[in-house]
Order: C-alpha cells, then sequence, then structure tokens
C-alpha cells in the first residue's frame, strides 16, 4: 500500500511539474491539398514542428522498465474537411511482429469525444468521459502493403497439415475457397473485425484502461516508414467522425500521444506516453 501511495505522490509531482507538456500548442495549417489518404511528407513543409516528451506508462501493469521513447514530434495540417498528422521518433530498428513473441513497433494519437475544453483523465478516459484513439502499428503497415501473413510466410520450414488450406499435397481434395477458409478462422468466423487485413491504423473508443473496442468501417488512413533507425508515420482523419470525436475548425481540442517499440518488448501497456494533454488547434482557412 505504502509503495503504490509513493508511486502515485511521484506521479502527481512529475505532471505539476510539467513532464509530458509539449513546448507549444500543436497548430493544424491550413492547406488545399486533399487529405482523404495520407499525403506525403512534403506536404508538412510549412506545417510548425512541436515536441511532444513522453515517459514511460506509469499506472497499469504489466508496466515499461523505462521510457524507450522520450519524444516524439508532431506536424499537422488540415484542408477544412480533413486532418493529418506526421509523427517521428527515434527506433534503432524496424519491428513488424508476426511470430510468436515478437512485438510491433505502433503510435496512437488520443482525443476527448464529449467535452473538448474539459477533456477527460489523458489515461484513456473514463466512464462515461470516452477518447477516440487511433493506433497505427507497423504490422498492420506490411498488412497493408503485402496482405497477411501466412503461417508459411512466418514460419518457411515448417509443415502444417492440420487445416485444408495448408496441406502440402491437396491429393484429391478439391482448393477450399475464402468462404471455406473462414471456417478455420475462429477470428472471422465470429466477425472479429481484428482478424481481417488493416488499412494500417485502427479507431478505437475507451472509456478508461481494459475498455477498449475498435471501431468498423475505419474512417482513417496512414502510412509509416523507417528509415536510419527513425519512424516516420502519418495519419489522417475526417475532422467530424460521427459517433467519436468531432472536431471544430473554430474552437480548440487536445490530444494524447503513445509510442511502442516492439524490439524493445513493448506491447499493450508497456508504452511511452504523454502524462498530460496537448492543446491542437486549427489554423484558419482562406
Amino acid at each position: 500500500m505504502k509503495r503504490a501511495y509513493g508511486r502515485l505522490i511521484a506521479i502527481f509531482g512529475l505532471m505539476i511539474s510539467g513532464a509530458g507538456v509539449a513546448h507549444g500548442d500543436i497548430v493544424a495549417k491550413n492547406v488545399k491539398s486533399d487529405l482523404t489518404k495520407a499525403p506525403p511528407l512534403e506536404a508538412f513543409k510549412d506545417a510548425k514542428e512541436e515536441t511532444i516528451v513522453l515517459m514511460a506508462q506509469p499506472m497499469a501493469v504489466p508496466r515499461p522498465a523505462a521510457t524507450t521513447t522520450a519524444k516524439v514530434f508532431v506536424r499537422a495540417i488540415h484542408d477544412n474537411d480533413w486532418v493529418a498528422f506526421a509523427l517521428r521518433w527515434a527506433d534503432s530498428e524496424k519491428s513488424e511482429a508476426g511470430r510468436l513473441a515478437k512485438f510491433s513497433d505502433a503510435v496512437a494519437m488520443q482525443f476527448p469525444v464529449k467535452d473538448h475544453k474539459n477533456p477527460p483523465p489523458i489515461f484513456m478516459g473514463a466512464k462515461g468521459a470516452p477518447v477516440h484513439i487511433y493506433h497505427w502499428r507497423a504490422q498492420y503497415q506490411l498488412d497493408k502493403e503485402k496482405g497477411v501473413r501466412t503461417i508459411k510466410d512466418l514460419y518457411p520450414n515448417m509443415v502444417a497439415d492440420i487445416y485444408p488450406m495448408e496441406f502440402p499435397d491437396m491429393g484429391k481434395l478439391h482448393e477450399v475457397d475464402e468462404g471455406q477458409r473462414e471456417v478455420y478462422s475462429y477470428g472471422r468466423a465470429a466477425g472479429n473485425p481484428q482478424s481481417y487485413v488493416k488499412k494500417g491504423v485502427d479507431e478505437i473508443l475507451a472509456e478508461g484502461y481494459g475498455t477498449s473496442s475498435v471501431i468498423e468501417n475505419v474512417a482513417a488512413d496512414a502510412n509509416g516508414v523507417w528509415n536510419a533507425g527513425e519512424w516516420n508515420v502519418v495519419i489522417t482523419r475526417p475532422l467530424k467522425r460521427p459517433g467519436a470525436s468531432e472536431l471544430d475548425l473554430g474552437a480548440s481540442t487536445f490530444m494524447g500521444f503513445a509510442v511502442w517499440q516492439g524490439g524493445k518488448d513493448e506491447v499493450g501497456s508497456r508504452k511511452s506516453v504523454t502524462m498530460s494533454w496537448t492543446p491542437l488547434r486549427f489554423e484558419s482557412g482562406e
């Protein structure tokens, strides 16, 4: 009990001292580009980049042992209907998961759903005060570019002979169609949206830890590139997302961020996060 109390005191002390606060508001610059698809980095050339400070997630277990991502750099642009964010952070290796005990690099952006002036707790909201999360993963990026990997892709030297679609020699059996394959993919058969090919990014609603619910029919696009020890990820979303966060060009809102480094065994609650909300506002259009 004393240890937990001491941890809470330390956390609140960090928050009061300004840990996790951006150097300034993120200002989305108005552009004439079409942002319905993730734009190239050149589209952000005139947008001011802000430095967002992160720290090891301190609240939910299992917690990371150390802060692996101390900073994420963010730029934003909008076209009056969509807003796009360019995020970059240092990561010494590209991690795309797939095999057992291998995890994916990832980044998430979080927005309040109901009250954009007085946002809920930044740690994934609270009951009755939801947050809207956009979650990009390098693993989803690979799905988007090359399709979902099969057992043969992940373990090329493994022989699988349990499922009809994996028989090394079909013999007199007929090839199975996609509908028949889904019978042996229990997630798809149950309609689990996490079992299908991703567009690079998930949308999630949450009202606190352990309440994440994936939104179907994702209304967002994303693209990420790893090069020379750095990720550059672009996520674009509509300003108005019915049933989730609806952003107003004439008003400010807030954002939160999280980064996972899969190569350092980060997944789930093991991540680096912002400890307080970062203000977001929009440059007026012409």
